[in-house]
């Protein structure tokens, strides 16, 4: 890319998408550790969540719908904040288009590095723990570490839903966390980016003695180490803008973008993909 058109593209928005609100975390993680100056374009399909019970067909589908919307917006960068769509469609997606296309990091190195007794687990949608990609990548970095995989079916489809702190969450999360504590698991990987919403419940109902790690940190730094490999950050100094943007229902969007972003700070509308 020529000086002139590096410098054209970095004017342009980062994409982030996810299958819903998950990747809002994301966003705040990314506008930390690069610059609150940049601009975002975040996009989450919650029409079609959840998209880890289904086929990887559709689910390579929903992510290229995604794809192509942001190719026209146009955005200098996207960031496939959903581990579902990254361990299934990345690869798609970074052959489709001419922009960086990053997939969520897998937090595996972190928890390796965080463990003291070396057993890591994962809870994930039951696409992204079929797929045994962190249990491959564990294994990788360091042979001896035992990880055990926890699939979450109806886990981000909940917290969605807005199920954070009631009886429904709690029940379905004791039974996604009693095989992990039974496991002698001390370090856990939430590899789906709607779980970090639940965090201080999972602390609570694990003991407080397991060591929950977001992959979002990881997602951040390797995002900008291409912007500035690719000379994409730009020099703006004041604040940037957030363009929020779901597939359906505007007011459960903006309640749970506010959970996690301050309500003057963002603008929710609908689009159709």
């Amino acid at each position: 890319m020529s000086k002139a058109a590096a410098t054209e593209a970095s004017k342009r928005p980062i994409g982030v998408f996810d299958s819903g609100v998950g990747g809002l975390n994301s966003i705040s993680r990314i506008a930390t550790n690069v610059s609150p100056s940049k601009n975002f374009i975040f996009v989450g399909d919650n029409m079609n969540n959840p998209v880890g019970n289904r086929p990887k067909e559709e689910i390579s589908q929903i992510a290229m719908n995604i794809g192509h919307f942001l190719a026209k917006v146009p955005v200098k960068m996207a960031v496939v904040a959903c581990n579902t769509f990254s361990v299934v469609a990345l690869d798609e997606l970074q052959a489709t288009f001419d922009f960086p296309v990053v997939g969520m990091a897998k937090g595996v190195r972190t928890a390796i590095d965080t463990s003291q007794t070396q057993k890591i687990a994962v809870m994930a949608t039951k696409a992204t723990i079929d797929s045994h990609k962190h249990i491959e990548e564990a294994h990788e970095l360091q042979p001896a570490v035992a990880v055990w995989e926890q699939a979450c079916p109806d886990l981000a489809h909940l917290i969605e839903q807005g199920h954070l702190d009631d009886h429904i969450v709690h029940s379905s999360l004791q039974q996604y966390l009693d095989p992990i504590i039974k496991s002698g698991s001390d370090t856990v990987v939430l590899g789906c980016t709607h779980f970090p919403f639940l965090m201080d419940l999972m602390q609570h109902m694990s003991g407080g003695n397991k060591t929950f790690i977001d992959p979002a940190y990881e997602t951040a730094e390797e995002v900008k180490d291409i912007l500035e490999a690719q000379q994409l950050l730009n020099s703006q100094s004041a604040k940037g803008k957030l363009d929020i943007c779901f597939t359906k229902d505007k007011e459960l969007a903006e309640r749970m973008t506010s959970i996690l972003i301050p309500p003057e700070d963002f603008n929710v509308r609908i689009i159709t993909l």
